[in-house]
């Protein structure tokens, strides 16, 4: 009997989403281990990336409304997959089985947080949606609340699993307790702030942050430009910052590893996330971590990071002075709490999500 097919949409893949594109690609890289018996293919437009034991299927993308709304439906039709997995929309006009994971919910959160364009294809997208998908799979206890709050969806519909941690995150070698030398190779120790330059993770509150903190830091920040990337350099230059703050935009995942490694501590002020990866990769490099108390960050954190008041700089500067002074403590605990997550388990809630629909 042939080994039912799970066609998932993995667009995301070389886009340099953040979360969306680590997700969509450790998944892809466990579920085969993880469900021998099913067949699984990933539909991109980077089919170069997609790891052993799924089957590449290239698909153009110049325009995304016509890729939703034709070219992925005709593709869908063709392969006649048991089932299809999508990233927060279903292409319109496909009515097969289907299962869409939801990351976070801040376009319908608060107006400020998102850009108005994304705010409207996005409520629009998600809430037909999660209407016509089989099920919806989510990332965070807060995220499966705001699901059946927001949507009236019912508990059994809304799949929960926790992310996991790319094998790339890992601790410097030796000593991670001291601020070495490789940690001042640009300079001044560094805190690290990773994530897009937009409303939403609130980069401005980490450029004050780091001002106020003493001893002096510099602040690296890693992230592309998402409509703050200005606001940002006014900051910098208001601040006298000029010398001490290096934007970086999208790095690769090794270097990103590095960063991580090397850094006084992760800043990680965003007002909303549904889950928060950044605060996971610096726990488990053996980096402090000191982030805001909102939406699912103390869900992943746990009580191994400092919480403070969002949108608070001197909060945030106290919280980095913290870390340093702690560092051996938090880094223990942040090493502990890490390891409580893996993209393995993910896949096995995901596999065993897919099972129970095409049974």
């Amino acid at each position: 009997m042939p080994r039912p097919l799970i066609a998932i949409d993995a667009d995301v893949l070389g886009r340099q989403r953040t979360g969306d594109e680590s997700y969509v690609a450790n998944l892809l890289r466990e579920l085969p281990g993880i469900a021998p018996d099913l067949r699984f293919a990933a539909i991109t437009r980077r089919p170069e990336l997609v790891p052993d034991g799924v089957e590449p299927i290239a698909l153009a993308a110049g325009s995304q409304i016509y890729r939703m709304s034709r070219s992925l439906q005709r593709l869908l039709r063709e392969l006649r997959p048991s089932l299809a997995h999508f990233q927060y929309a279903v292409p319109l006009g496909y009515d097969g089985p289907s299962v869409i994971t939801v990351h976070d919910l801040s376009f319908e959160a608060d107006a400020r947080l998102t850009r108005l364009r994304d705010r409207i294809v996005f409520r629009r997208a998600v809430r037909r949606s999660v209407r016509r998908a089989t099920a919806i799979i989510t990332v965070s206890e807060f995220t499966r609340s705001e699901l059946m709050r927001i949507y009236g969806l019912p508990p059994e519909r809304v799949f929960v699993h926790a992310n996991g941690l790319d094998p790339s995150f890992v601790p410097s070698p030796g000593d991670a307790t001291a601020l070495g030398d490789d940690q001042r190779r640009h300079g001044r120790p560094y805190a690290l702030f990773v994530g897009t330059l937009s409303p939403r993770k609130d980069p401005i509150t980490a450029v004050e942050a780091v001002a106020l903190a003493e001893p002096p830091l510099d602040l690296i920040m890693v992230g592309p430009d998402q409509g703050s990337e200005r606001a940002v350099r006014d900051a910098v230059d208001r601040l006298g910052l000029g010398d001490r703050v290096s934007l970086r935009g999208h790095v690769g995942i090794d270097e990103l590893a590095g960063l991580y490694r090397h850094a006084a501590c992760l800043v990680f002020p965003s007002l909303y996330e549904g889950f928060g990866l950044p605060v996971l990769e610096a726990m488990a490099s053996e980096t402090p971590v000191v982030a805001a108390n909102t939406s699912s960050i103390p869900e992943v954190a746990g009580d191994a990071a400092i919480l403070v008041e969002p949108g608070h700089s001197s909060a945030f500067a106290g919280g980095i002075e913290r870390a340093i002074a702690d560092r051996e403590r938090q880094t223990r605990l942040g090493r502990e709490r890490a390891q409580q997550f893996s993209w393995r388990n993910a896949a096995v809630v995901v596999a065993d999500v897919y099972r129970k629909l095409i049974e």
